[in-house]
């Protein structure tokens, strides 16, 4: 969570939380790409803007969906 403002990585969850069924369900790959919208930041890693996301989910008692397919960035 270094490189993002704990505010921020907040405003996103609440943003990306879907409720279901099955609990209150934070898709990654959204929170993610919103988490780039709302800072400018295109420059940290994936993985880190969604471990400094996870914690956070999981701190506000959401369950994470890791749901980045692989290729999904190649244009066909």
């Amino acid at each position: 969570m270094d490189n993002f403002d704990l505010i921020d990585l907040l405003c996103v969850i609440d943003a990306c939380v879907s409720d279901r069924s099955a609990g209150r369900i934070v898709p990654m790959s959204r929170a993610v790409e919103e988490l780039r919208v709302l800072t400018g930041d295109f420059v940290s890693s994936d993985e880190d803007a969604a471990n400094a996301l996870t914690q956070v989910a999981l701190k506000r008692g959401c369950a994470v969906l890791f749901d980045e397919r692989a290729g999904a960035d190649i244009v066909g």
